[in-house]
């Protein structure tokens, strides 16, 4: 049985490590680390903190010390750099965007019309029932919170303040999360990385399920925890439900989020090869029945609560089938195609449309041939994962402000956070650096791992690596699709962090 565990273990590694040198192939020679675009100021800002870390690594062994003295007072005090940072970060996160004030477009825009005017909705939810849910959820707080009178600059106002809200909970309860399955290095760790990589992205701008995903998969990860630890049956019971439950939200919102918990399943029943203990060994097995029980169960209750409660008329039999997500995704750059989607639409039903696209994907096939296909997977991969910033900016038409710029700070501001703003390009370098960073965490987590007793590591490498797989299977080629599995890859990296400096800590 072990023989078998590993070599699952190992098929793995011969997976996972050939797509991730892509990964960090493509994030060095990425173009947002181009000098030539940044601002004269912000070069300035580089060439200063170049020479402060040769200075530091001159003086390594007294900078070492020092900034193990720092880390070990963060250690000491996390709750409370946690919750005194967080406030900072939500004060700055309401600045950002009472002054950039500025409405979404591509689906963005569509979510919003149709959760301020569900009816006008209905052809874009017909086409894109996946959305629904989230639409559903938002016009609920739509009318509970506001009048219909609120103007339109408010209501987007409210809901990138309401999408902001959404990140921090989650990083507060992904945090909780490594504390509790791995210690309070990691935590600190991943917090570290959300705080340098995320909690102010320009994302916070777009009320979409990128980021309403993360609460549900995070609460989702926090019972993982508590089904980790708890010894009590009846709670491990009890976790093992609402892990179905929270996860039938995910799949909701953003199927592709359900990733983690197909990752923790696997891996769980894999585990089991070493397991020697009937009667422990039932039990766990009952206990991933119960999920996958309350999943199922769960799912089939949303359905029929999204098809009789939902604000809008939806026309049944026109949404766009899976196949087609799969054709654009071997198409051009492997993501959003305007001409495949109108051409798909055009056969009018689902299952039309669902023949159709699956007679374009022989066809590519055929024409691609299986080099071919490798080598254009491979592209995929990079443009999938290459970007630290997410791809801001690459998708949908600029939208102008609802007001006029006013004052040197909304000016500053709007010049970072806009499409297209004068220090775009400046921000992407920072965020493409943190990245390159995490992604190193990364890399030092695979190469340390241990399958056999580093259980959560190992559902983390695999959640990844379902990750890279999916968007590599269906619409992908901009790495915004990556947002829904940052509470795989931060803890991820905060491990390899943590497992690769302790010693050097403790020193």
């Amino acid at each position: 049985m072990r023989k078998l565990f590993n070599g699952y273990h190992n098929f793995i590694r011969l997976l996972i490590f050939p797509l991730f040198f892509l990964t960090v192939f493509g994030s060095i020679r990425a173009e947002q680390l181009d000098l030539t675009f940044l601002s004269h100021w912000f070069f300035s800002v580089i060439i200063f903190l170049a020479v402060v870390v040769a200075t530091l690594y001159y003086f390594r062994d007294k900078s070492t010390i020092f900034f193990s003295y720092v880390y070990k007072i963060l250690l000491k005090h996390i709750t409370l750099v946690v919750c005194a940072s967080m406030i900072v970060v939500a004060a700055l996160q309401i600045i950002i965007l009472l002054n950039t004030r500025t409405p979404i477009g591509w689906d963005v825009g569509a979510v919003m019309k149709a959760v301020i005017r569900p009816k006008s909705g209905a052809e874009y939810v017909s086409i894109n029932p996946n959305n629904l849910f989230l639409i559903s959820i938002y016009h609920g707080i739509y009318q509970l919170f506001l009048s219909h009178g609120s103007s339109l600059a408010a209501t987007w106002l409210f809901f990138q303040i309401v999408t902001a809200i959404e990140l921090d909970f989650s990083v507060i309860c992904i945090v909780f999360f490594t504390y509790k399955v791995f210690n309070r290095k990691v935590a600190l760790n991943t917090y570290l990385l959300f705080f340098f990589l995320f909690v102010l992205t320009p994302y916070i701008q777009t009320p979409y399920s990128d980021i309403a995903v993360l609460v549900p998969i995070s609460l989702g990860m926090l019972c993982f925890a508590g089904l980790e630890t708890t010894v009590h049956t009846y709670l491990k019971v009890l976790f093992a439900v609402l892990i179905g439950f929270l996860f039938v939200i995910v799949y909701e919102i953003k199927p592709s989020g359900l990733i983690l918990l197909v990752a923790w399943t696997i891996d769980a029943l894999t585990r089991e090869l070493l397991n020697n203990d009937n009667s422990r060994k039932k039990v766990n097995l009952i206990l991933v029945l119960f999920v996958v029980l309350s999943f199922a169960g769960g799912q089939n209750i949303a359905t029929k609560l999204i098809e009789t409660h939902s604000p809008i008329p939806v026309v049944k039999d026109r949404g766009l089938p899976w196949q087609h997500f799969v054709l654009i995704g071997m198409t051009g750059n492997g993501g959003y195609n305007s001409p495949i989607r109108h051409t798909t639409l055009d056969f009018v039903t689902t299952k039309k449309m669902a023949q159709y696209s699956s007679q374009q994907i022989s066809k590519r096939l055929n024409t691609l041939g299986f080099v071919s296909y490798l080598q254009f997977l491979a592209g995929k991969q990079i443009r999938n994962t290459d970007r630290g910033d997410f791809s801001w900016g690459q998708e949908g038409i600029p939208q102008p402000p609802f007001n006029r710029t006013k004052g040197s700070l909304q000016d500053r501001i709007r010049s970072v956070y806009l499409i297209g703003g004068r220090h775009q390009a400046d921000m992407s370098f920072y965020y493409q650096v943190v990245w390159l960073l995490a992604l190193v965490g990364i890399l030092l987590s695979l190469v340390k791992v241990n399958p056999v007793k580093d259980k959560w590591v190992s559902i983390l490498i695999l959640s990844m690596l379902g990750a890279f797989l999916y968007l590599l299977l269906f619409e992908g080629g901009r790495s915004r699709y990556l947002i829904q599995y940052l509470p795989t890859l931060m803890p991820l990296s905060a491990w390899g962090w943590y497992v690769n400096t302790e010693k050097n800590i403790e020193n």
